[in-house]
């Protein structure tokens, strides 16, 4: 077996645990068992990455597991701090692939897919933000940034799969899907209608999307290596 299955394996069985112990109702244990989560698919990459990372990447998993960490928290706080961990997180994401943006050359074929998707993309946020959130006890213009940042991760990942449909882009617009539904998911059940299928779907969709943000870092850092050489 190769030194980063492992944790891989770990990682499966962690997420399916949550989602088992989501639908039993045991908060308990998905409170320790999500802890693990972010920890366990840090470790595969890095041994993936031959104990290579950069420090935006490992910025995003420091963040991603404090997001959590406040997620799985009661404080009155943590929606705050939830939000402000993931919206660093999705920062950093977005100079990455804007990175990656910036050296892909567009065409007038591509106008139309691009437009397609930035009018989907943004018809799903501004119907998510124009909800009357009437137990939100912050800032909602905090939620609107985190909106409009998200979005436009979302759409610089499709735009850039469109003009290069390879694995790399395609994890991470999954990884942007799977964000935006957990997100959305997680604002309308907790300012918005309560309901415990809201809270099943978001925490079963964010556990697994760090397998497909991971999948678009291990396939990058290869590519640029590669063209290094």
């Amino acid at each position: 077996m190769k030194p980063n299955k492992p944790s891989l394996l770990l990682y499966f069985t962690a997420c399916i645990l949550v989602v088992i112990f989501k639908l039993l109702e045991y908060d308990s244990y998905v409170l320790y068992t999500k802890s693990v989560i972010v920890p366990l698919i840090f470790i595969y990459y890095f041994i993936t990455n031959n104990y290579r990372i950069t420090w935006i990447k490992a910025v995003i998993f420091l963040f991603c597991f404090i997001g959590d960490v406040f997620n799985l928290l009661n404080f009155d706080i943590s929606p705050l701090g939830a939000l402000l961990s993931f919206l660093f997180v999705y920062l950093l994401l977005l100079k990455l692939a804007y990175d990656d943006f910036r050296c892909l050359k567009f065409n007038e074929r591509d106008r139309f897919p691009i437009l397609i998707s930035f009018f989907f993309i943004v018809t799903i946020s501004t119907s998510i933000l124009n909800l009357k959130f009437e137990k939100m006890v912050y800032d909602f213009s905090l939620y609107v940034i985190y909106g409009i940042i998200l979005s436009i991760l979302i759409f610089v990942s499709v735009t850039n799969y469109i003009k290069k449909p390879n694995n790399t882009f395609m994890n991470l617009v999954i990884m942007c899907g799977c964000a935006m539904v957990s997100d959305a998911f997680f604002i309308i059940n907790k300012f918005y209608l309560s309901l415990y299928v809201f809270s099943l779907i978001q925490v079963s969709v964010q556990v697994f999307s760090y397998f497909f943000m991971v999948t678009y870092f291990i396939e990058n850092d290869r590519y640029h290596l590669k063209n290094k050489k």
